[in-house]
């Protein structure tokens, strides 16, 4: 079956310059592409979720609080300060459980890296395949991680002429002080499939959400989300009836129930188009939808 636009994203790289239209809002034909750019805590808080795919860039993640990294075919629980490196090879995702603060990340292409040192970065071990470089930062750790990370946002935000060689020492160090460190992986026990996959479905469901008039065929189905994520719709049905006690059409039920009522509470939109917006067929089937879930129609609960 031909996948829609949204399961095409899901296994499509995303590109740098897709990166700075969506992050910085800004028209991709309207400047040049930087091949650096640093984020601090203020523009993470504001960012847009981070969808489970590979990118054609490098990142650097400095996280303090509760996370869960998606990284590949594993899940990695991170408690505390963590330091996370991400390559372009590798699909990836960080689900926020509980945030402190967030001392912001870095991404660059490799050609950024490379003109500059005469190891390419390909050859780092923190980038091998095997490897799942997620590091948890003790008190002291924290400290020198966080003054590389302030140099380097210092230097971005100069006039210096010559800021991007300072700006690649630093990260140099910063990947030299990694390859020193513990992985999080072998302090800290790696989520189980099931709970991955429990851990994944939520997240692509609450990516669905809030929905946008113009857009069209969202995942709706229990089919739909089972094939995004690649198993079989059955061993969807039985991991999160095992997690949640609810069967994914249940839990997709509710969901939809609830962003139905927002839309018709808070938005002039009419209903066939919140119909539209939420994957159904026309505007009968949302009506025998939400009567079955509501006892009601949309026109009634709306007056």
């Amino acid at each position: 079956m031909k996948e829609d636009k949204t399961n095409r994203l899901i296994h499509k790289s995303e590109q740098l310059e897709d990166f700075e239209t969506l992050r910085l809002q800004s028209d991709p034909d309207s400047q040049q592409h930087k091949p650096f750019r640093f984020f601090n805590s203020a523009d993470c808080l504001s960012g847009n979720p981070i969808l489970y795919r590979r990118r054609d860039f490098f990142k650097v993640s400095l996280l303090k609080g509760e996370y869960i990294v998606h990284y590949g075919d594993e899940s990695i629980k991170a408690f505390g300060c963590s330091l996370s490196f991400f390559s372009p090879w590798v699909p990836y995702t960080i689900t926020q459980l509980k945030e402190e603060e967030n001392a912001g990340y870095m991404i660059f292409t490799e050609l950024y890296y490379n003109t500059y040192f005469n190891q390419t970065i390909r050859q780092s071990p923190l980038f091998d395949n095997e490897s799942k470089p997620i590091f948890l930062l003790d008190e002291h750790q924290e400290k020198e991680v966080k003054a590389i990370f302030s140099k380097i946002e210092r230097q971005e935000q100069s006039d210096y002429p010559f800021k991007d060689d300072l700006i690649r020492n630093h990260l140099n160090e910063l990947i030299h002080y990694a390859n020193m460190l513990q992985p999080a992986t072998e302090r800290h026990h790696a989520l189980s499939s099931k709970e991955r996959l429990h851990s994944i479905f939520h997240e692509l469901l609450d990516r669905q959400f809030p929905v946008d008039i113009r857009r069209h065929k969202p995942l709706r189905t229990a089919s739909d989300f089972a094939e995004t994520l690649n198993v079989h719709v059955n061993y969807l049905n039985r991991v999160l009836k095992e997690m949640t006690g609810k069967s994914t059409s249940e839990i997709l039920y509710e969901r939809l129930l609830r962003e139905s009522i927002i839309l018709l509470k808070h938005t002039n939109w009419s209903i066939s188009e919140i119909a539209y917006s939420l994957g159904f067929k026309d505007l009968s089937h949302f009506n025998h939808f939400f009567r079955r879930q509501a006892n009601v129609t949309p026109s009634y609960f709306r007056n």
